[in-house]
């Protein structure tokens, strides 16, 4: 017999492993989807046969229910499970299972009093290489437990479909209550307890945490053990857990479903063929289990232990009772927390005129692109130095951990046609407009956001009678390949390069806030030249691991000026226009620079030299007449990774090989051997032509490009009006980036 089971919540985890398990599995029966966002669950349920659909739990008829799935936000889960289960409802919750201890121990009271079964969401737990790690722990295979180290996270990636992972009145917390719930969960899992929390640290200013570590000490079979737990959302840390045995270390990835690796401690043994002694490891894995079982099947063994709880009367293995010591913990975490020494949050007093003196009226901000390289820092100024209020729009959920860690509103939406923002910037005292469109491969939509969303903001800036409208915008308005003798000033023409998408919409941007400075808005426009430091993309996080890799080129000369500038000056020249006398900066164009003329290969030697790395000298070809990032560029390059695809070689030996397709491109290659010998080095079809490749030889994931044509941009205009400092002198500024760049482990 079927159970009739309800589904509370579609966002994305229900979307990706819930609902197709639901859907597909032979003692279930998906009989409606409940959320607030109707049309999204209205898309689910066509596409899985649900017949019902509504916003709330009340709207069902829960007599004719048997079982319920709650994948809401986590404020949401207590409350939820808690009516469920008194109304005799067995329930599925997604971890955490409740963002208080208190709660959560209401909800196993409730289970039993009701005599209805509570899983939580463990699935790892039930994972064969976790098993198994479990056995050797207990079994003492290799020893007894000296200690571990447990890490979580990374960089967050998640496809949220809302903010509910990102605000503490939804989300209860930040990683350590989201990812952190799993891993310290399989903690509790491989160790007895009890557990004593030595320290606890995050990055949280006032909103939820980013990033964390906990210290601990807790006993297994009687023994002391010391662990350290490291969780993350923006450093690029692993996700393992290593258990610190007598004889080696067992080491479980989070991903790996089926194998665990053992070193030994002494582990080193002689090759031969290199003559020396290497180090080595094995993998371990139980005899029984095939190694290709989907994920949905990993997925659905707990609804498997779940409802053979049900059926049976027992306690599941995924209990919410065996929950409640990882919900305790996390409490006592958050209880107890010390900051993190993060030195690159830092924001140095300001040394300029009118941010000291400040604009009384000016209260509170509304900021686009706050989840941004450029947009996160702004967010951090205004909340940490100058203590304003900020309204962050939020395009993509799965990119505000850093802007999450702020006390900001943070609403959803962007800079399409149905945002309303007339109703966004109710309340707002000014505007910072960091945002561009970002679809890179599509620059129709780039222009419908950098560009008409740049329009509708403005005009709903100017209806609602902003006092300060800063609007960002770039140096590539000039031109990306000048070269110039001396600074480059405002008084330069715009004219980008054709076919640069980026400078193009930017020129047209600035454009459409001058025409409503026309019709009365404050406008500042600002052009800043190459923004790099911590959390850079562009200019330090790409072109360093490409650099590691070996996928690093120069763009024309790598000797001629680079024009970087630090963020944080950017951000304070864009405070000091934010404060300054409206006669002063109204209409105004400013660059924004560091003045510096460090050369590219000045710049990149820096973090090279202190990370260890190796810069490269080859000067890229660049395609005669074709602007790098212009499309004819972008289809040369598609064609190329086309051609020298490893399919494209398989399917051209496939047709040379096969009859009668391959007979003429044979009788070619009999009568033009060197058209034959060109094509079979292409696809590898020559066995008299072998590839070498050495073993150590490296294979690059990414390409980067990095140089210009050297010119630098003046500020003299910005000290001039403005009486602009720089806040952070190069020397600081690449030592912060440097510090980061260890820290986030980004090389």
């Amino acid at each position: 017999m079927k159970l009739k089971t309800i589904l509370i919540g579609c966002g994305a985890i229900a979307e990706q492993l819930h609902l197709p398990v639901l859907a597909g599995h032979p003692y279930i029966d998906l009989v409606a989807i409940i959320d607030l966002n109707l049309q999204r669950a209205i898309y689910f349920a066509r596409n899985y046969g649900v017949p019902k659909v509504c916003k709330d739990v009340s709207e069902v008829d829960i007599s004719r229910i048997d079982a319920a799935v709650i994948a809401t936000p986590p404020f949401h889960h207590a409350s939820c499970a808690i009516s469920l289960m008194k109304k005799g409802i067995h329930c599925l919750v997604e971890k955490p299972m409740a963002i208080s201890y208190q709660d959560a121990l209401k909800m196993v009271e409730v289970a039993e009093e009701n005599q209805v079964v509570l899983s939580v969401v463990f699935f790892r737990r039930l994972y064969p290489s976790f098993r198994l790690l479990k056995a050797l722990i207990d079994s003492k295979r290799f020893g007894r437990v000296r200690g571990f180290h447990i890490q979580g996270g990374g960089f967050y990636n998640w496809a949220a479909a809302s903010l509910g992972n990102m605000k503490k009145e939804l989300a209860g917390g930040g990683v350590l209550i989201d990812f952190g719930s799993h891993m310290i969960d399989l903690m509790f899992g491989l160790f007895d307890g009890p557990v004593e929390i030595l320290s606890y640290k995050d990055n949280a200013l006032g909103g939820i945490e980013s990033d964390c570590e906990i210290e601990l000490k807790l006993y297994h079979h009687g023994n002391e053990v010391y662990g350290k737990v490291e969780l993350a959302r923006t450093r690029n840390i692993g996700n393992f857990i290593k258990v610190f045995c007598d004889e080696g270390i067992l080491e479980f990835q989070v991903n790996e479903r089926f194998t665990i690796r053992f070193s030994p401690s002494s582990g080193e043994i002689y090759d031969f063929y290199t003559q020396k002694n290497e180090s080595f490891s094995v993998k371990l894995a139980w005899e029984k289990y095939a190694h290709d079982e989907s994920w949905f099947s990993t997925f659905a063994r707990q609804y498997d232990d779940w409802l053979k709880a049900i059926e049976e009367k027992k306690e599941p293995i995924l209990s919410g009772k065996s929950g409640l010591p990882t919900v305790k913990l996390i409490a006592d975490c958050y209880a107890n927390s010390d900051k993190l020494d993060e030195p690159w949050v830092k924001v140095n007093e300001s040394p300029n005129i009118w941010i000291k003196k400040k604009v009384p009226q000016i209260k509170k901000i509304f900021l686009t692109g706050a989840t941004g390289f450029i947009g996160s820092r702004v967010a951090e100024f205004l909340c940490l130095r100058e203590g304003l209020e900020v309204r962050a729009l939020v395009h993509n959920p799965g990119n505000a951990s850093r802007l999450a860690r702020l006390d900001v509103e943070m609403v959803q939406g962007d800079l399409g046609a149905k945002t309303n923002f007339l109703e966004l910037l109710d309340g707002c005292d000014a505007v910072i407009h960091c945002a561009i469109g970002t679809a890179w491969e599509e620059p129709k939509k780039i222009f419908e956001v950098t560009v008409e969303g740049t329009r509708r903001l403005a005009k709903a800036a100017l209806r609602a009678g902003v006092q300060r409208f800063i609007h960002v915008s770039t140096m590539s308005v000039y031109g990306d390949d000048l070269h110039l003798t001396g600074l480059l000033t405002e008084a330069h023409p715009v004219k980008p390069a054709k076919g640069s998408v980026y400078g193009e919409s930017k020129a047209k941007a600035e454009r459409v806030v001058k025409y409503y400075l026309k019709q009365g808005l404050p406008v500042v426009i600002f052009r800043p030249a190459r923004v790099f430091g911590p959390f850079s993309n562009i200019f330090i996080t790409r072109p360093l691991q490409a650099i590691k890799e070996g996928g690093f080129e120069w763009l024309a000369s790598p000797d001629v000026p680079c024009d970087m500038v630090y963020i944080d000056n950017v951000v304070e020249a864009f405070l000091c226009a934010l404060f300054a006398d409206e006669d002063r900066v109204r209409g105004e164009v400013f660059n924004i620079g560091d003045e510096d003329f460090t050369s590219w290969r000045e710049f990149y030697a820096f973090f090279a030299e202190r990370l260890g790395l190796s810069l490269p000298e080859k000067v890229s070809e660049k395609v005669a007449g074709v602007e790098q990032t212009g499309f004819v560029r972008r289809l040369v390059n598609g064609f190329i990774q086309i051609f020298t695809s490893p399919e494209f070689k398989a399917f051209g030996r496939r047709v040379l090989e096969t009859d009668p397709i391959g007979a003429l491109p044979r009788k070619i290659f009999a009568d033009v051997p060197a058209v034959e010998k060109a094509v079979r080095k292409l696809i590898k079809a020559d066995d008299s032509l072998p590839v070498y490749e050495p073993e150590d030889s490296p294979k690059p994931n990414l390409s980067v490009l990095m140089g210009s044509g050297g010119s630098v941009l003046s500020i003299e205009k910005l000290r001039r009006v403005l009486g602009y400092k720089p806040l952070v002198d190069r020397e600081e500024a690449l030592e912060r980036t440097l510090a980061w760049v260890k820290y986030a482990k980004i090389v």
